[in-house]
């Protein structure tokens, strides 16, 4: 199987060049080529207009290319520095023994952090940085390295809006100081903000490139994005919507919602759509609960609430299946079976106690259902992002849950995952569920939804069946244009 066909591309100092892509075009096989961790079949690398064999990490680095990997790559125990200089580390001037001047490294370190806005001590340990701080510590240690180069995959996966905006940031000063950035990312506002050129791949291949301060317009590049097999790609059923199970009502949380008025069928998938701090992940962490106190109601299965906790939702069928799944959907390091039923122990517990057996033949059901390859005693920690996914929703599955909430549905999984995803949604309608999808992905909208409600600065700004919304409908509510809100 060819993952990656005849690909040219070049990348000046100082540039950002994004390559984008639906999950499996090859963007993180084209990385690791380039980071040395896959050798390519045929083709040349040329930098600074030397061709260069790139067979490992080490010759990577040595040649000036670093590269950021999606999944967070720092030992946790250890302190800032300590990562950022790792087997680097400055030595005192003697011949021997070798000992590392600490105070070099740290002052090294600060000098780093105080670059990069980073008000945090070089001795912190690395655990108790926030998942956004922990990627400037990746990106200082590739800056350290002389990096001419720096490969960031999918770098605002896990960041919140704040988080990425500092991200961002770093990136502009990065091309002040000459570095060039290779930009992967299926996130079109991430374009946006700081590509100079962005690349599209589609199975394995390069379909266009577009210079940003050019004309191409978003839609333009979204509708090349999706090609002309969106429906095809997208198997949505149509499904006999019933009555409404949810609803709310002037939805509001002080300078984060404001007055959100949306409503959920049975047997309906409703689309939250908008760009980056427009409010959609708020909104889910309000509906299940974990956010709060709101003014306004939520009205659910016939009841109204004007204070929602985790325990209510759950209790009334709602569950969140969050899109980051390491940080805030699973335990790890516990069996699959255990994450599986912790959602609803009193179905394989008597008088306070386990019972193993029917845990695991439980979670088997479930995982054969759901096509989750392995044993029930894995651990999530040693699955993909597909895997991962699907291991929540089981888990939301076994609650017996009827409203699922699920953010970013297929970011960061290989294509066979992301049909398998789809189906198990059409499965969950089918049999009377509703969903509520948060996705940054517009032709996985227009593909899977029933209706799109569109969402800026903390409000719905317009609901749309499917068969109204386009591309440029979308992106033109999604940036503040005329508002009209659904009663």
């Amino acid at each position: 199987m060819t993952v990656l066909d005849g690909i040219h591309l070049s990348i000046e100092s100082g540039q950002v060049h994004a390559i984008i892509g639906e999950n499996g075009a090859g963007k993180s096989t084209l990385m690791k080529i380039l980071a040395g961790l896959f050798p390519p079949d045929s083709g040349e690398i040329a930098l600074g207009g030397e061709l260069v064999s790139i067979s490992s990490p080490n010759e990577a680095q040595e040649l000036g290319i670093a590269a950021i990997h999606q999944e967070l790559r720092l030992f946790q125990d250890l302190s800032i520095a300590e990562n950022i200089f790792m087997r680097r580390e400055p030595l005192k001037p003697l011949l021997w023994p070798k000992l590392i001047d600490w105070d070099r490294l740290h002052e090294q370190t600060a000098s780093y952090l105080q670059q990069f806005g980073m008000a945090v001590d070089s001795r912190a340990r690395v655990n108790s940085l926030s998942i956004g701080d922990q990627r400037f510590v990746e990106l200082i240690r590739a800056l350290s390295q002389q990096a001419r180069i720096i490969i960031m995959d999918e770098p605002t996966a896990a960041l919140n809006n704040q988080e990425c905006e500092r991200l961002f940031e770093a990136i502009r000063h990065l091309k002040q100081l000459g570095v060039a950035v290779l930009y992967i990312s299926h996130r079109m506002e991430d374009l946006q903000h700081i590509a100079d050129q962005a690349t599209l791949l589609r199975d394995g291949a390069v379909i266009r490139t577009w210079r940003m301060n050019e004309a191409a317009s978003m839609p333009e590049i979204m509708e090349a994005m999706a090609g002309k097999e969106l429906h095809n790609r997208y198997p949505k059923l149509k499904v006999q919507l019933g009555g409404e199970l949810l609803r709310t009502e002037g939805l509001s949380l002080a300078g984060r919602l404001n007055n959100v008025n949306l409503s959920l069928r049975r047997g309906e998938i409703l689309a939250i759509a908008g760009l980056g701090g427009a409010g959609r992940r708020t909104l889910a962490k309000v509906l299940f609960g974990i956010e709060g106190p709101y003014e306004g109601a939520i009205h659910l299965n016939g009841r109204t609430f004007k204070a929602m906790t985790p325990h209510k939702a759950k209790a009334n069928g709602i569950c969140y299946v969050t899109g980051l799944h390491s940080e805030e959907g699973l335990i790890l390091n516990a069996p699959i079976a255990e994450n599986i039923t912790l959602t609803n122990l009193p179905r394989v517990s008597r008088a306070g106690f386990i019972r193993s057996g029917q845990e695991a033949a439980y979670a088997r059901d479930l995982m054969d259902r759901l096509e989750i390859t392995g044993e029930e005693t894995e651990r999530p920690m040693h699955l993909s992002g597909g895997k991962q996914k699907k291991v929540i929703l089981a888990k939301w599955l076994f609650s017996n849950a009827r409203i699922f909430i699920i953010e970013e549905p297929t970011a960061g999984i290989d294509v066979v995952s992301k049909i398998d995803i789809y189906n198990i949604m059409n499965e969950l309608v089918l049999s009377g569920k509703s969903i509520i999808m948060l996705s940054s992905d517009i032709p996985e909208m227009l593909g899977m939804s029933d209706r799109i409600a569109v969402m800026h600065g903390g409000s719905i700004r317009h609901t749309m069946l499917r068969e109204e919304a386009t591309l440029e409908r979308i992106l033109h509510y999604a940036s503040g244009g005329e508002a009209v809100q659904e009663g």
